[in-house]
């Protein structure tokens, strides 16, 4: 979280400091990101930006929210178009990050967090969401909207699991489309990757009418 000194800053020196990280976390992968850029872009002393943030992770961090906003506006209006089937959310948001990917000036939120899944293609969707774990408040937002009933929840704690998993996948299928010449071949092996999720590896048991064949020999 920023000092109480960052947030008392004029809104234009914000907002000026922000525009640099942005643009310095869409321009390298995070470890290579420079905070002298970032102050030198901004135009302050390097004394003040650690007045502001402790160190580049909670810069990060904090810039990260306001892509979890974007990306909770993008699903909530997806959940309410298929009936709070998340999956169909995941989906619906893969698909608004391509299109700002292969259209630029489209949401520009958006847009700078493909430049970031772009940089750090080792690096998790669930890392990227940080240590204070922004997954877990993207959850909470789109909880109300959520169809439970669609999922096969069986324990406290399943749909939190299930939500980071499919964060897990997502981030490097988006990656990974977004570095193909072939969106549609990427859009293919995510949604294969969904559905191999939505009906599980493990064998159904036989129904107990049913006879198990012998195996051959």
């Amino acid at each position: 979280m920023p000092s109480t000194t960052f947030f008392n800053l004029p809104a234009e020196k914000r907002e000026k400091l922000l525009a640099a990280a942005r643009a310095e976390f869409a321009r390298v992968p995070y470890p290579e990101a420079s905070i002298n850029k970032i102050i030198q872009a901004a135009d302050i002393p390097r004394g003040s930006f650690y007045m502001y943030f402790k160190d580049k992770e909670e810069l990060f961090v904090h810039l990260l929210s306001a892509y979890l906003q974007a990306m909770a506006n993008q699903m909530r209006g997806e959940l309410q178009r298929n009936g709070g089937d998340l999956f169909a959310a995941f989906v619906g948001l893969f698909d608004a990050v391509q299109s700002c990917y292969r259209n630029p000036g489209a949401d520009q939120l958006l847009q700078n967090l493909v430049d970031i899944i772009r940089n750090n293609m080792g690096m998790q969707l669930t890392a990227l969401m940080g240590p204070e774990d922004l997954g877990d408040r993207l959850l909470s937002d789109l909880l109300p909207h959520i169809d439970l009933s669609r999922l096969d929840l069986r324990e406290e704690g399943d749909l939190k699991d299930v939500f980071h998993l499919l964060l897990g996948v997502t981030g490097p299928a988006l990656g990974g489309a977004i570095l193909s010449g072939s969106p549609a071949e990427g859009r293919g092996r995510y949604l294969k990757i969904l559905d191999i999720l939505k009906r599980g590896l493990a064998a159904k048991p036989p129904a107990p009418d049913e006879s198990v064949p012998e195996p051959q020999r």
